[in-house]
């Protein structure tokens, strides 16, 4: 089959593989010479980085490298370069597609969640602080304003409750939230939006 008049660089891809797997290291030089510049080609025109695109070139090579002794020579060395190099960059594409698309997570999503942590410390930490609060109101003062928060009775039953006017109920939430606005001055704005509809 290898003619020996013909020179070792015009053989053809099947009998180069046949002369390389039989431990001629010049046959793989020569085939890696003839579809080196195609393949650049291809690469380049699908992927603007340069040092990538050979980069992947030579990976191609490598890969056909390693299979030295299990690749079939009646294989089309052209058809298998190519498909290589193009499941190369697929798989580049599809790296850079799932990165990016976890970084635009990671941007709209870190935001959030620190945001919500931030609110919900701030919430139990209001919370914590207004119960500290409300334990210093005087005792009929606290139990009004506990009946209307905790329970959430209106006025008219917390007076029947109690057996007081709800006019004295009104009072007795008005100190409350007096005191509380006076004791908590950093957490004003909140205050005032959290018993908004009890300051009625």
């Amino acid at each position: 089959m290898l003619a020996g008049i013909n020179p070792i660089d015009q053989y053809s891809d099947a009998e180069l593989i046949a002369l390389w797997q039989q431990g001629t290291e010049y046959a793989f030089e020569i085939l890696y010479k003839r579809h080196v510049v195609k393949l650049l080609s291809v690469a380049s025109k699908k992927i603007d980085d340069t040092e990538t695109a050979q980069e992947f070139v030579q990976d191609v090579f490598i890969s056909l490298f390693e299979r030295r002794d299990s690749f079939d020579p009646k294989t089309s060395l052209p058809a298998y370069l190519y498909v290589a190099l193009k499941n190369r960059i697929l798989n580049h594409y599809r790296h850079q597609s799932v990165q990016k698309r976890y970084e635009q997570y990671v941007v709209l999503q870190q935001p959030v969640v620190t945001e919500t942590a931030i609110s919900q410390l701030q919430g139990k930490e209001l919370e914590m602080q207004i119960n500290e609060e409300i334990k210093k109101l005087p005792l009929q003062c606290r139990t009004v304003f506990l009946l209307s928060r905790s329970e959430g009775l209106p006025h008219k039953e917390i007076a029947a409750h109690l057996d007081i006017s709800v006019n004295t109920v009104e009072q007795h939430m008005r100190k409350a939230l007096r005191i509380l606005r006076t004791s908590m001055g950093n957490y004003l704005h909140l205050i005032a939006l959290l018993f908004y509809f009890w300051d009625k």
